[in-house]
């Protein structure tokens, strides 16, 4: 009898001292460290680059696209927008490569990073949505994928934006970003000559609109007592000179200096 009724001590005691150590337990805070929270990156614009894109915008009925340029000490400010020369249509952007690769070299010798300048794809759509297109979407991976990190920005005609951030580095990825012009930041004034002279040096229509633009700029006026040789001759001489002028474009277009 004694060895059980020690045997039953030995078991009460082991209890009570479970109980006193898991209430110990709930009564420590607990040790799970704090989930870390990361605050979200945002791409800002001086008022100088935003009025810019902005001016840029609205010149023509094409979208137009460029590059980025911001300060060493923080990547997500965009300082300047800079064109370069390309091919435009209401739903594409076309670079020229020798003109990229200028731009290139000249930011490379003004002293400034690649990380500076060829990382941020900034371009307008010329309607009320800034949501990107399966054209953007293509351009950004062929032309933007390779580095380690890219941004695709994008100004609509009606004040929407868009801004996406990818990195291609690790297992990669990307999220879409909130955009912000910082009045606090230094600005210049704008400069709406050396804009418009930026604007006609490097954007160009597309082969088939600058044909197409050819062709609307007549308008016909028939009147009811025209002869119907005469107006037939009339609209012949028209399609030669049109055809001529086509002639010409395409001749032009083909100097090394074209735009």
């Amino acid at each position: 009898m004694r060895s059980v009724q020690h045997v039953a001590d030995a078991a009460k005691t082991s209890a009570n001292m479970k109980m006193s150590q898991t209430n110990r337990t709930s009564l420590m805070p607990s040790m799970r460290p704090a989930p870390i929270t990361r605050p979200t990156p945002m791409l800002r614009f001086t008022p100088y680059a935003w009025a810019k894109l902005l001016f840029l915008r609205d010149l023509g009925d094409t979208e137009v696209g460029g590059f980025g340029i911001t300060p060493a000490d923080d990547l997500l400010v965009v300082e300047d927008f800079q064109l370069v020369r390309q091919q435009c249509t209401p739903v594409s952007v076309q670079f020229h490569d020798d003109s990229v690769a200028d731009f290139f070299d000249s930011q490379v010798d003004g002293g400034r990073r690649p990380q500076q300048f060829g990382r941020i794809w900034l371009h307008t759509h010329p309607c009320n949505s800034a949501q990107p297109s399966s054209i953007d979407e293509e351009t950004f991976a062929r032309c933007f994928g390779k580095a380690d990190w890219t941004v695709m920005f994008i100004l609509a005609r009606g004040g929407q934006t868009y801004a996406r951030l990818r990195f291609n580095i690790g297992p990669g990825g990307a999220l879409e970003i909130p955009t912000n012009v910082d009045f606090t930041l230094p600005f210049a004034a704008s400069q709406h000559e050396d804009w418009q002279d930026e604007y006609d040096k490097n954007v160009g229509l597309s082969l088939e609109m600058a044909l197409d633009d050819l062709w609307e700029r007549r308008e016909w006026q028939r009147d009811s007592d025209d002869d119907f040789v005469e107006l037939a001759n009339r609209e012949l001489a028209a399609w030669e000179e049109d055809e001529r002028a086509s002639l010409e474009w395409l001749r032009l277009m083909d100097e090394p200096g074209a735009v």
